[in-house]
C-alpha cells in the first residue's frame, strides 16, 4: 500500500488530535527557587561584586595552615558563622583551589 505524502501528513495531524495537549506544567507553574539566605550579601554590592569578594577572601584564607592562624593574625575570635563561612568557601572550587 502506497501512502502520499499528503495522506501521511493528515494522518500525523488526526494522530496529534488525539493526543492530549497537556505534558506537563507551564513555566508559571514552577515555584521561583529560593535563594540562600546570605547576611552579608547585601552588604557586598552586585553579584558580581560578591563573586569577587569571595574569591578575594579565597585567597588570604588560602594563606593561612589553619583557622586559628587566621584568627590569630587577624585579632579575631572565631564565630561559627565565619566558620561556615571559610568552610563554604573553602568547598566551592569556583572561588579559588586549595
Amino acid at each position: 500500500m502506497k501512502i502520499t505524502k499528503q495522506r501521511l501528513k493528515e494522518i500525523i495531524k488526526e494522530e496529534l488530535e488525539d493526543v492530549p495537549y497537556y505534558v506537563g506544567p507551564d513555566i508559571e507553574d514552577f515555584p521561583e527557587p529560593e535563594e540562600e539566605e546570605d547576611p552579608m550579601a547585601s552588604r557586598l554590592g552586585t553579584r558580581e561584586e560578591q563573586l569577587l569578594s569571595r574569591i578575594l577572601s579565597r585567597a588570604v584564607v588560602d594563606r593561612y595552615d589553619s583557622l586559628e592562624d587566621l584568627a590569630a593574625d587577624l585579632d579575631i575570635e572565631m564565630t561559627d558563622d565565619m566558620v561556615r563561612f571559610i568552610g563554604s568557601l573553602k568547598a566551592n572550587p569556583m572561588y579559588g583551589s586549595s
